[in-house]
């Protein structure tokens, strides 16, 4: 009875420890991220540019600390549409993005990962540097935290294949006054280790494409996003024979054709008119005229517009980019994201609406800071 006495007594011990424990780690999140709305706060709505970015440098530090503490991925983060906060289905990773605003409109993003390290089983921290208007290889190069395409990230896509889990995140820049961007960006991390690198082969036939970066022009709205959509597919259908008539059939009708047993010799062929001619070959080529047939399939898929020069001879200069019209797809097949530009974007479930009379609404960015 002293023994079973003891060990309730021990347990019990251990449990109010626990709590005790669990309830200061929630007290301590708690007080860190009322600090850091407050810092996030300031560097949206700070007069200068001094005080937003003082402001973003006191925040990307307390946000570093708050991660580094004891069971801080367990914390539930929310800044509103301040800051955006992803984190991924197998608690791998999450990572925090943001942008600054300085007064010539220019943006600057900001990001934190905080990724599980496979070898100590904890998670490590990685600031993000922007250096967008720097790379010039920007759909080539494959990069680090120091070395960041940045953006806002707004959906994380997970999907597998042969056992291996890939991620893939689409995000936004607003740049400056001419231009923004969408970046579809593959992200993934060495081997055994927690270090996040930007930017992978997943792309198929397209073995020099790491990440999909469209610019245009800062007035215009393109569409990016992660959902269930149509693709259109074109199938070739194989021509039927005419009935009542096989093989033998036509063998044996062009063997009883009458022939002569020389040149010149023989039936008398009658003069055929030009026009006889054109439509018996009109007639003909079109009995033999392959069918097609459109079917439309449901399918998860990237869907967004095609963008190109509102004017033609302006390639390359972004502010005159706009959407052409063309909804394009990347749909996850066998390991890898493949192109279609037969999206059929559509808010309802019913069959294709004629000539797109109900397309989805376009909206606005998230955490676009006016």
């Amino acid at each position: 009875m002293k023994m079973a006495n003891k060990s309730i007594l021990i347990w019990f011990v251990f449990v109010l420890l626990f709590h005790a424990a669990s309830a200061q780690d929630k007290g301590l999140m708690a007080q860190y991220q009322s600090d850091l709305v407050q810092l996030f706060d300031q560097t949206i709505a700070a007069p200068t540019d001094n005080e937003r970015y003082h402001a973003n440098e006191a925040a990307v530090q307390l946000l570093t600390e708050a991660l580094g503490a004891d069971n801080s991925f367990r914390w539930e983060w929310d800044f509103g549409n301040k800051v955006s906060v992803l984190t991924s289905p197998d608690k791998k990773f999450r990572i925090f993005t943001w942008p600054i605003v300085n007064d010539a409109g220019e943006y600057e993003c900001f990001g934190i990962v905080q990724a599980l390290n496979e070898r100590t089983k904890e998670y490590d921290v990685y600031q993000l540097n922007d250096r967008s208007e720097v790379i010039i290889n920007r759909q080539e190069d494959i990069l680090s935290p120091d070395r960041w395409y940045g953006a806002v990230y707004q959906e994380l896509i997970t999907t597998s294949y042969d056992g291996r889990t890939y991620y893939t995140l689409l995000g936004w820049n607003g740049v400056d006054n001419l231009t923004q961007r969408k970046v579809i960006e593959p992200i993934c991390f060495k081997s055994g280790g927690s270090m996040p690198q930007f930017g992978q082969n997943l792309f198929r036939k397209e073995p020099n494409l790491r990440r999909v970066v469209l610019e245009y022009s800062h007035n215009a709205m393109v569409t990016l996003r992660y959902e269930e959509q149509y693709l259109r597919f074109t199938e070739r259908i194989r021509a039927k024979r005419r009935s009542g008539q096989s093989f033998f059939s036509s063998l044996f009708s062009r063997s009883s054709r009458p022939r002569g047993r020389g040149r010149g010799r023989g039936r008398p062929s009658r003069p055929v008119s030009t026009a006889a001619r054109t439509s018996a070959a009109v007639q003909k080529n079109t009995s033999n005229r392959p069918a097609y047939k459109t079917t439309d399939k449901k399918l998860r898929m990237i869907i967004f517009d095609q963008v190109a020069p509102q004017v033609p001879g302006m390639e390359g200069l972004y502010q005159y980019y706009v959407p052409s019209g063309v909804e394009m797809a990347y749909v996850f097949s066998d390991g890898k994201w493949e192109l279609h530009d037969s999206a059929q974007g559509r808010a309802t479930d019913k069959k294709l609406n004629k000539d797109f009379d109900k397309p989805i609404q376009k909206q606005p960015p998230a955490y676009q800071v006016e």
